[in-house]
């Protein structure tokens, strides 16, 4: 009965561990990790998406008077959104990379 009880209070810890160290080193290129949930070595997928930055520069050009279509200029350039992390294996999400 006792031995059981350590071993579930161990665990999660080391789970946790290794997805906060794993998060750490994600950036707007490809990482290299190793996937909680298959296992798999390999780089990330990346994919941007739009997020704050990309509305406060589409805000702030839209402002300064860009407002026949130059505003939307940030949602197509890829530094000013933000980075998805997904397994190459089993596409689980791995991590979010937000600019702001």
């Amino acid at each position: 009965g006792s031995d059981v009880l350590p071993n579930v209070l161990h665990q999660p810890r080391h789970i946790w561990s290794l997805m906060f160290s794993a998060l750490a080193l994600f950036g707007d290129s490809p990482v290299q990790v190793t996937c909680p949930t298959c296992r798999h070595t390999g780089l990330t997928n990346v994919e941007h998406s739009a997020g704050l930055l990309t509305y406060l520069f589409c805000g702030g050009l839209f402002f300064c008077g860009c407002a026949l279509g130059c505003c939307l200029i940030p949602f197509c350039v890829d530094r000013l959104r933000d980075v998805k992390h997904t397994c190459s294996n089993c596409k689980a999400l791995l991590g979010v990379y937000k600019r702001l």
